[in-house]
């Protein structure tokens, strides 16, 4: 059984050769672009890279916040050691790891949003690039596009990079970065202070 199916495909592997083999193929006419630098100097990612960095600035205050908040709490509770019967101080310490737990739970929550935030906002600016390049081919006459990181050498009249973010520029100068809400857990209740 096994053989047959691999002969069959190989049989319509031929056939489809042939067939392809029939209809000749254009001559390349190729471009270059330069997609690395495009995504490094477009305004519209960088306007990203400026709302992330942003919002990751406001982050780690609110963490650094909560790292003191539990620092504390973890002094106070190694001094009150001596003052507190064991199964009080097991209590505290148990809640304290609670708060640990849900801090660090914070963190990998927030993390996520912004990777989310960042790889949409980038897939807009990844679509609209597409887009442009595609119209630019065109209108070039070209039916090839290299990136030009993959390209050994290319003579300078064929690379369209300048003119493909002149046009990103134009079309999209910003992208709004937008933040989903955190997952809130469930059964979460408030954590003592």
């Amino acid at each position: 059984m096994f053989f047959s199916l691999s002969r069959r495909i190989l049989l319509l592997s031929c056939a489809g050769l042939m067939l392809g083999a029939a209809a000749p193929l254009p001559n390349p006419v190729a471009v270059v672009v330069d997609v690395q630098r495009i995504l490094d100097e477009s305004q519209a990612a960088r306007s990203v890279q400026k709302q992330l960095e942003t919002q990751r600035s406001k982050f780690q205050t609110e963490i650094e916040k909560e790292e003191n908040g539990l620092s504390q709490a973890e002094q106070d509770l190694a001094k009150s050691r001596d003052q507190l019967t064991p199964d009080a101080y097991t209590d505290r310490e148990q809640q304290l790891r609670q708060r640990f737990a849900i801090v660090e739970r914070h963190v990998q929550a927030r993390r996520k949003v912004l990777d989310q935030a960042f790889g949409d906002s980038m897939n807009t600016v990844r679509a609209n690039l597409l887009a442009i390049v595609n119209d630019v081919a065109h209108e070039r006459g070209a039916n090839l596009v290299l990136i030009k990181q993959q390209v050994l050498w290319t003579d300078k009249a064929l690379d369209m990079t300048d003119e493909v973010l002149s046009r990103l520029n134009t079309k999209l100068p910003q992208v709004t970065v937008k933040m989903a809400p955190e997952e809130k857990e469930e059964n979460t209740e408030e954590s003592p202070k």
